[in-house]
Parts: structure tokens; sequence; C-alpha cells
């Protein structure tokens, strides 16, 4: 009888678990009925890879939604809303939408926005074409076909950089495709898409050109009369910097680990370069190595001069190498004494590097001595580059 008991008191438990809504779901209703629960609609461009955009499955992904979503954890129930850029900019000034990102501000949207006080992300408007047509820099591209975006920032600056002929699409996509197939001579966009783009559809055998064009920064716009959200986003990304979640998330998205094979090259390269080394003065030989995007690595070793203020560094040797030979995308960096030990940059070679991207990996000892690779920004707190802030 006891066992005829029990059985039926699992069975009713059992049945009654199966009628309660998931514990999500169960905070979602609470939340839904409670007017005090801050609820933000988040409307953001899905076709903006890596920072927005939905995965085959449909589900919302990227490196800005990940920062959206951090800022609003335990602050509100956020809605992701994937839309067409176009759409945005009307439904955040309407309200439909309480809050974007990857916008970018100028005097017109800040008397319609509110904008954070940081940016997300700072990239650069670059001209890009293929390896066997690379050029020192934009000016030999004057009278060439270049493809763009259609109603894109960069066609804007495009058209103020004159000389050239635009070939506006649809999409970055198909201004990119352009360039692949040739029928252009150059393509204008965004430096960090248009990398995601080319691997993603495989398009090799393309690479930039010299001085980049212009500077973005990209903020998060709240809707004008929603200063309560536009608060929590301030706060929010001011603690992502601090706590280091921002750059977590910047590695993850942005930055290629090397692999052991490529350390051991760098490092190889670097020692070699401590031969070359001229110092007359100091009798102490450094050498540098810096890999670049596509793999090659320069290097470069100290020069010094009787005047200190000319001497040139092993780090700035091979960065001016890096630049003579456009190859302007790092990816990481070694400095070696003569004794062949790894070093520390120093914070001046470091705010030199910075200068291309704030992802480049710095070979350093940690304290047991091992060798560990940190990023730019990780060196060098609240880093600075400048007319533009880095975040």
């Amino acid at each position: 009888m006891k066992n005829d008991k029990a059985l039926r008191f699992l069975l009713w438990a059992a049945l009654a678990a199966l009628m309660l809504p998931p514990a999500g779901a169960a905070v979602a209703a609470v939340a839904d009925n409670n007017p005090r629960v801050l609820r933000v609609a988040y409307g953001f461009d899905r076709e903006f890879a890596p920072f927005t955009y939905e995965d085959p499955g449909g589900k919302p992904v990227g490196f800005e939604l990940e920062i959206i979503e951090s800022i609003f954890r335990n602050q509100a129930v956020l809605s992701p809303r994937p839309l067409n850029w176009y759409s945005i900019p009307m439904e955040l000034s309407s309200g439909v939408i309480t809050v974007t990102s990857g916008m970018i501000q100028t005097p017109q949207r800040a008397r319609v926005y509110g904008f954070s006080d940081l940016s997300t992300f700072t990239m650069q408007v670059r001209f890009f074409t293929k390896v066997y047509k690379r050029v020192p820099n934009a000016t030999f591209l004057r009278g060439q076909s270049v493809s763009v975006e259609e109603g894109s920032f960069q066609q804007t600056l495009l058209e103020q950089y004159g000389g050239v002929n635009i070939k506006p699409f649809k999409s970055r996509a198909l201004a990119l495709r352009a360039l692949y197939n040739e029928e252009v001579d150059a393509y204008c966009g965004l430096d960090e898409p248009t990398y995601y783009l080319i691997r993603k559809l495989n398009y090799g055998a393309i690479t930039t050109v010299g001085t980049p064009l212009g500077f973005v920064e990209m903020r998060i716009a709240v809707n004008r009369d929603r200063g309560d959200v536009l608060r929590i986003v301030n706060d929010g990304l001011g603690e992502l910097v601090a706590s280091g979640e921002y750059d977590r998330l910047y590695r993850k998205w942005f930055v290629t680990e090397l692999d052991a094979r490529e350390r051991q090259a760098l490092l190889a390269d670097a020692k070699k370069a401590l031969i070359s080394s001229y110092a007359p003065y100091g009798k102490v030989s450094y050498g540098a190595a810096i890999m670049s995007a596509t793999g090659k690595i320069m290097v470069g070793s100290n020069v010094e001069n009787q005047n200190s203020q000319l001497s040139l560094s092993a780090i700035q040797s091979a960065l001016a190498r890096c630049v003579s030979e456009n190859e302007l995308e790092l990816r990481a960096v070694v400095l070696l004494d003569q004794e062949g030990q790894v070093m520390l940059p120093a914070q001046a070679d470091l705010h030199s590097l910075l200068e291309f991207g704030r992802g480049v990996l710095v070979l350093v000892p940690d304290s047991r001595g091992s060798l560990v690779s940190k990023m730019l920004a990780e060196l060098l707190p609240n880093p600075i580059t400048g007319a533009v802030d880095p975040l």
C-alpha cells in the first residue's frame, strides 16, 4: 500500500514538472508582467559580420551583440531584433527599438539620438586591390574604377576624395566580389568587415593599399528619450573596459592566435636580427621580428646615434620595413636582448605598434618565465591612438 502511494506521488510530481514552463520562460513571464522591469529592444544590422549578423541557423551572433548583452545583463530584459540597416535609423528615432550599435556619430545624428561616450570599435576605411596589382598608395588609383557599398559612409569619403571612377553596389559582398572577379581595379570598404568577407568567401590574393582613407568610430546609439538606457550603456561600457571583458571579447572575435610553428619562426628571425645591430655607444644589441597577416616576417635591429634622440629601436626598425613593404596588417611581434631573451618592449614601441591595431600580439615572459602572448591593449592600459579613441 505504501509502495502504491509512493508511486502515485512520483507520477503526480513528474506530471506537474512537465506542466511547468522552463526556468527562463518563467523569468521572462514574470518580467513581462512586471512594469518595473526595464525592457530594451536592440535593433541590429543582420548583415554586418563579424559585428552583428545571423548564423546559418538564424541565431543572432557577433562582437557587438555580445557587448550589448554584457552591458544589459542583470540590468534589463533585452530583445534582439535583426533588421536591415536602412530601417534602423527610423525605428530608433520613433522608439520602435531602444538601442542599436555600429552607428557612426555625426553632428546631424547627434541631434536625433543619444550616443555612448566611448566608441565600441574604431575601423579604417581602406582601399583593397588584387595582390599582383598592388600599388604603394591611393594616388596610384586616380582614374581607376573602385567598387563600394552603395549609400555607405565610405562612398561619401570616396566622393570627397575624388579622382576615381566610383562603382556602387547594393552590398559590400557584391562590391568585393567585383574586385575578386576583376570587374574593377579596387574596392573601398571598412577593414574588419572586409577581412571577414575575404576569409568567409575564400577570396585569396586580395591586399590593402597604403595609408587608410579615413577612420570611423562606431558607437552605441540610443533613442533620445531614453536617458535611463544611455546611462546604463555608458556605465556598462566603462565596466567592460575596466574588468578586461572588452579585451576578452575583442580577442575572441578579431585576433588570430599564433601556433607553435609561428612562434618559433618569430623567435628565430628576431635572433638573426641581433647580428645586424648597430650599437657603438650602449654596446647592447636588440633584435625584433614582426609577423604580418600574410605570414611574412619583417625583422629589425637597434640603430644607435650619438644623439640618443635620433636612435632607432629594433621594433621601430622592423616597423619601418613593414610599411615600406606594404605589410600593414600586423599579427604579432617579439623583441630579444643580446642574450636572446624575450623582453617587454618599451612603452614608446608599444604605442608605435598600436597605430596598427589594439589586437597585435606581443610575446612576453610571464612571472614564471614562460612565453605568453598579450594584446597591445592589455599592455597599455587605456591606450590612446591620437585623434581617435581605441574604445
